[in-house]
Parts: structure tokens; C-alpha cells; sequence
């Protein structure tokens, strides 16, 4: 048997626990059984709670130096590896960390693969600003794995990455939900994601007002923890004020588990951020049969195909919390429809995200065969894991 070819994986894992860790463990646990692989993960200077991201302290800062101290290390020494792999995030402090990173892990890995999970990086490609040159000359002859078409499109225009991959987020199967039976007349409505006004979660709450100015029987359910910008107490307070905290359930925190009860007992997850790329949460909603409504942010309207092409609502339009009530009116009205709409988004999913096609697509990203390739997807699955050339 030949030798294994090493990768040092340089990204976080949980905790805390976001759309980047997670969909960070779950490429590391792919990635740990391809056989032909020896892949070792490294990681130092993390938050350890959501409410810590953003924040500089010196325990932090001591880690991630031992951690850039160690690959100087590596380098100075000669050692080369086949694979380096690290995640993106081009703005805030973040960038400058994950700019010291790449570029030492051009220096270490034959390949660097940079896994962008959040928006920016077109800021990064055409701004002049010192701090954008620096991170162009950081990611250059880099190999970029963009989750959304778009992205990859503009990356790969840029001329700044060796290659570019187009590999969307997958999400696991938790299987059929169960259907349970919700009052009479009643719409049920959720929404999960952290206490951050730019994912949405006050304007959630709006639209639960709205619905329930519009005469319609529902109940609401949010989940997720505190962020440094809004507290649990403080969202409670403005349902309070919206006049809807008697039917809104605020559950803080959830685990995996508790999250895939929440929405099985949903009818529509309604996701009106301004802020993510491709958040894994949508995926993890529709795939347990809840109807996406979601504003027109990052890749949500890929995401969400043509099947839900109507329920991408434009941000920042005055008309846009009314556009959400119209479409929770129209599922209220028709309970058939709604009974197809749910049945459709899953299946959605599991034919366009799912963990078999992610890993046909990882594979040919990779050239590697990675076990359990094979997967039917989207009807323009056989480009997803196409490498565009910069």
C-alpha cells in the first residue's frame, strides 16, 4: 500500500458550536476516512462560548501564537506536507488571523485549501485598502472552496487562486420526522440562529406581529444562544413590547437534538437574515420538512432553488415583512399546500445537499476517492465538484 498523504487540518471545531465549526468537524470526519489520507488537526487561541467571538483577549492571542509558532517551526525545519486546510472569514479580526495562517500554510503544504464559509471575500478581491492587498498577496495560488456558485464564479475571475471548487454545505439525514398534529387552524413558525439582529431575529419577531395582525392562528418558536450584540432577556423584552411574547416560546440555547424536535414540529422556518453566505441552519430546517422563507442574502436564493424561488424575499424593502405574512396567509389558507410545500423542501436537500454527493464533490476537489462517493443529485450535479482554473 503506498504511503498516506498528510494534511494538516488548521481549523476550529466546536465549541462554540456555528455553521463553521460544525461544517469544519464534519470535513474533518470525511476527511479522516479516506484511507489514502493521514490527516492531523490543529487548532489553539479559540472563543469558547458564542458571546466570546469578536472579542480579544490573551488567551486567545497567547494560543493562536503557539499554534503560528509551531508551523514556523515546521517550515524553518523543510518539513512539506500534501495538504493544508484552513477556513476563510475576510472580515474583522478574524481576517488577519486567517491571513497569517494561508500564508503560512502555503509555505508548509503543497496545496492550501482555504474553506470560505461566510461573505466578503468580494470586498477582498477588488478593494485598495492596505489590509485587502495584504490578504490578495495571503490567498494567492491558494486553492479556494467556494459553497456558493456566485462566489466561485467571481474567485475564480480574480485570477488571485490556483483553483477554485464549488462545494456546497451538505446537511445529514436525521430521517422522516414525525408528523404531529397541530391545533386547528394554527401555523407554526420558528426560527433559529443566534441573537444577532443582522440574522434576523428581531425582524422574526416583526413578522410573528405581522401574522398576527393579519387574523392568523400561530405559534412561534426561536431558538439560540445570546450574542455579544442582543441577550436572551433583551429579546424577550421586545416581543413584550411587539405584543406577541404570549406566543412566542424563546428557548435559548438548544442542543442538536432539541433543535431536530423544534423543527419537526414546525410548518415554516422563517430566516430573514442580512448578514450569512449559506447558513447550514436552512438546510437543517427544510431537510426535517419545514417550508423556507428567507431574505435574498449571500447564496440563500441558490440554496433554495427554483421549487422556492418566491420565497427569497428582497432585504431592506419596506414591503418585506408584509411579503413574509402574504406567504404564512397563503399556507394558512391551504393546508394541501402547505402538506406538498414541506414534502418538496426536503426532498430538496436531500437531493442537493446531501452527505453522499458532498463527498463525490469533496473527492474531486481533493483527486482522491473518498469512500461512498456515489450520489444522485441536482441536475447540474456533474459540474459541482468541477475545479475552475484562475
Amino acid at each position: 500500500m503506498a504511503d498516506k498523504q498528510k494534511m494538516l487540518f488548521l481549523a476550529q471545531l466546536p465549541p462554540p458550536s456555528h455553521g463553521v465549526t460544525t461544517m469544519s468537524l464534519r470535513v474533518l470526519q470525511i476527511l479522516k476516512g479516506v484511507p489514502c489520507l493521514d490527516v492531523e488537526q490543529h487548532w489553539l487561541g479559540s472563543s469558547r462560548s458564542v458571546d466570546e467571538i469578536g472579542r480579544r483577549d490573551l488567551r486567545k492571542i497567547i494560543g493562536f501564537a503557539r499554534l503560528l509558532g509551531w508551523l514556523v517551526m515546521l517550515w524553518l525545519s523543510g518539513r512539506r506536507v500534501e495538504f493544508t486546510y484552513q477556513t476563510l472569514a475576510p472580515h474583522g479580526d478574524a481576517a488577519l488571523r486567517d491571513l497569517l495562517l494561508i500564508a503560512l500554510s502555503k509555505r508548509i503544504g503543497k496545496r492550501a485549501l482555504v474553506h470560505l464559509h461566510t461573505r466578503g471575500l468580494e470586498d477582498i478581491l477588488a478593494g485598495a485598502a492596505l489590509k485587502q492587498r495584504l490578504m490578495r498577496w495571503g490567498l494567492r495560488d491558494s486553492e479556494l472552496i467556494a459553497i456558493t456558485k456566485d462566489v466561485a464564479q467571481v474567485a475564480a475571475a480574480s485570477g488571485v487562486f490556483s483553483r477554485v471548487h464549488w462545494l456546497p454545505n451538505l446537511v445529514e439525514d436525521p430521517g422522516t420526522p414525525p408528523h404531529s398534529t397541530p391545533a386547528a387552524g394554527e401555523l407554526r413558525v420558528g426560527f433559529l440562529g443566534h441573537a444577532d439582529p443582522r440574522k434576523g431575529v428581531l425582524r422574526f419577531i416583526d413578522a410573528v406581529r405581522g401574522m398576527k395582525d393579519a387574523g392568523l392562528r400561530v405559534r412561534a418558536c426561536m431558538a439560540g444562544g445570546p450574542s455579544r450584540h442582543l441577550s436572551i432577556e433583551a429579546l424577550c423584552t421586545y416581543a413584550r413590547e411587539r405584543g406577541v411574547g404570549d406566543i412566542v416560546d424563546v428557548r435559548g440555547l438548544v442542543t442538536p437534538e432539541q433543535r431536530d424536535d423544534m423543527f419537526a414540529e414546525l410548518d415554516l422556518f422563517v430566516y430573514p437574515t442580512e448578514h450569512d453566505l449559506s447558513p447550514l441552519v436552512v438546510l437543517e430546517a427544510m431537510v426535517l420538512e419545514t417550508v423556507p422563507i428567507v431574505y435574498d442574502t449571500g447564496g440563500l436564493r441558490e440554496m433554495l432553488g427554483d421549487e422556492f424561488a418566491d420565497h427569497v424575499i428582497k432585504p431592506g424593502q419596506d414591503d418585506s415583512i408584509d411579503r413574509i405574512v402574504q406567504l404564512a396567509a397563503m399556507y394558512a389558507s391551504n393546508p394541501a399546500s402547505l402538506a406538498a410545500a414541506k414534502a418538496l423542501s426536503r426532498r430538496r436537500v436531500l437531493t442537493c445537499y446531501s452527505e453522499a454527493a458532498y463527498r463525490r464533490r469533496l473527492g474531486e476537489a481533493l483527486g482522491l476517492p473518498v469512500p461512498d462517493g456515489a450520489a444522485t443529485g441536482c441536475a447540474d450535479d456533474h459540474r459541482a465538484g468541477h475545479t475552475q482554473h484562475a
